[in-house]
């Protein structure tokens, strides 16, 4: 058995993580569905999804992210951590890798249930204030999370500001693709809508890097 088919402790932990916040967040999206958004406690959906109400907030933070959590962003960070072998490499050769993985990642994160849950999200997004104003806090934190890679994998500096650029670039162009999708009530599969945004962020990300 080789090295890389045998996964880390931490990953497995990671894996079982992301499978539960996943299951819990299906389990509040039905209740919030059924009985109104405001009307549903946390500690509602910790009894009908057999978890604590400690255990949500230790994984989610607040009620509004039970809403907002999406399971694609971590996929998406260990796929930028891992090309490329995890070498260090310029922001140019990082951006032409991601460029040859792109449609087959899109395909492989962007499910049936990730589209559904992607929607639901979305036009909670639009009616209640405060799981909008949460989704800017977690876009900024998705962007540090970014930069902070770009730096790491290029060796480059935190603050660098082709690495900001370039950060936020990714995830607000993909804010812009979901805000868009919305708008047009969910029109197009999402498949294709974040396929058209990520050549476009990817295009945008080679003149940053060139």
């Amino acid at each position: 058995m080789s090295q890389s088919s045998v996964k880390s402790p931490a990953s497995l932990w990671e894996k079982r993580k992301v499978e539960a916040m996943s299951r819990i967040q299906r389990v509040a999206l039905e209740l919030f569905d059924r009985h109104g958004y405001r009307e549903v406690t946390v500690e509602r959906v910790a009894t009908a999804a057999g978890v604590s109400p400690s255990s949500i907030y230790r994984y989610f933070g607040t009620k509004e992210m039970l809403v907002l959590y999406d399971e694609v962003d971590p996929e998406v960070l260990e796929v930028l951590r891992e090309a490329g072998n995890g070498e260090t490499l310029e922001l140019a050769e990082l951006v032409a890798i991601a460029r040859a993985l792109a449609p087959v990642a899109v395909d492989t994160i962007i499910t049936a249930d990730v589209e559904r849950r992607t929607r639901t999200r979305m036009q909670y997004v639009r009616a209640i204030p405060e799981v909008r104003d949460r989704q800017v806090l977690q876009m900024r934190a998705m962007e540090e999370q970014f930069h902070a890679l770009f730096a790491q994998r290029s060796g480059r500096d935190a603050n660098d500001l082709v690495i900001r650029v370039a950060a936020a670039t990714a995830i607000w162009g993909c804010m812009a693709a979901l805000d868009h999708w919305a708008g047009t009530d969910f029109e197009r599969p999402l498949r294709e809508v974040y396929g058209a945004v990520v050549e476009s962020v990817l295009a945008a990300l080679t003149a940053i890097t060139g």
